[in-house]
């Protein structure tokens, strides 16, 4: 057994997760997620600043409310030939480390073609209207005040939002999909999603509840609890973690499931700690038995490569995209 990374579950309950139907498993996420009543403001966008990037990319600044006193900044990036009915992508910065939350949105969306980080970027260049907002805590949504900053600043809002009965997986399922109206109100009729590490966990967590994502690439950083608390020490960010999941008997690689028979594309590389073979292979699992159990399409499609680190490849960023493209 290795010392660092247990061979076997040690300690988990033997009935967790619980083999139930996919029907089950939705009612029971969405009893825990919290309440979504309908929009209780219009957004009422804003375009604040437009600039060019590499003489082919419009990148704007938009802002537009969310909830009652509530207002969200984004990047609007698009090709200056783009069709006014291009298809949509909603792309969700990634977690990482504390240098990711000054930068939010804008930590993916820099006009550097070697970069397959700057995926906002390169959705955008493949032919995509890409929405690219803050996520609560980064960039423009940072607190001003307060003791907390960065990841504190993270963990408090989400002891406030647990506080209250909800989570930040609940805030960030919101935000998300109002992120996807405002995508629509810009011309979108088919929308997808993209996201990198904390960026991926928002993108399924949406995909598994929100009709509007007609397919998702997310970039590592699929983790179950069960691994999470019994055999790894693996913590990216705060959306995993919604009270009462456990006594529920439900798991993150069952959410996902969720999302069948919407087009999912995970990547990752094979040596990345942040997302061990175990946690990917449950998703993967989970997703195909669903599909083959209730005769749905296959669903899910993978790109593993052998490569260390938590970032994203160039050729995991090509097969991303191409994915979007085949399927949005």
């Amino acid at each position: 057994m290795n010392e660092i990374f247990p061979d076997q579950l040690l300690n988990c309950p033997a009935d967790y997760p619980r083999d139930l139907p996919a029907a089950e498993v939705r009612g029971r996420f969405l009893d825990l997620l919290g309440p979504f009543q309908q929009p209780s403001v219009p957004l009422k966008p804003d375009v604040t600043e437009e600039i060019e990037l590499s003489g082919q990319v419009i990148r704007q600044r938009i802002e537009y409310d969310i909830a009652p006193g509530e207002r969200v900044a984004a990047f609007h990036l698009f090709r200056k030939d783009l069709p006014a009915d291009a298809p949509g992508i909603l792309a969700i910065h990634a977690h990482g480390g504390d240098q990711i939350f000054p930068h939010g949105k804008a930590y993916h969306c820099h006009p550097v073609p070697d970069q397959p980080n700057q995926y906002g970027y390169h959705a955008a260049m493949a032919g995509f209207r890409v929405l690219a907002p803050d996520a609560l805590c980064f960039g423009e949504r940072q607190a001003k005040w307060g003791y907390a900053r960065l990841f504190f600043d993270e963990i408090n809002a989400h002891a406030e939002l647990t506080a209250r009965g909800l989570s930040l997986a609940w805030k960030s399922v919101w935000d998300n999909s109002r992120a996807l109206e405002m995508l629509e109100s810009l011309g979108a009729k088919r929308m997808g999603a993209i996201g990198h590490s904390g960026g991926s966990t928002q993108t399924y967590i949406l995909a598994a509840v929100n009709e509007k994502v007609r397919a998702a690439t997310c970039f590592a950083s699929f983790m179950t609890l069960r691994h999470q608390f019994f055999q790894y020490r693996v913590c990216h960010c705060l959306y995993h973690f919604i009270p009462g999941m456990m006594q529920a008997g439900i798991d993150w690689d069952q959410v996902a499931a969720l999302a069948a028979p919407m087009p999912l594309f995970m990547q990752r590389g094979t040596m990345d700690e942040g997302t061990p073979t175990p946690m990917y292979r449950a998703f993967v699992d989970a997703i195909e038995s669903r599909c083959r159990q209730e005769n749905l399409p296959g669903s899910v499609e993978t790109f593993e490569e052998p490569a260390q680190g938590h970032d994203i490849t160039d050729a995991g960023m090509k097969a991303g995209l191409a994915f979007l493209q085949r399927h949005v």
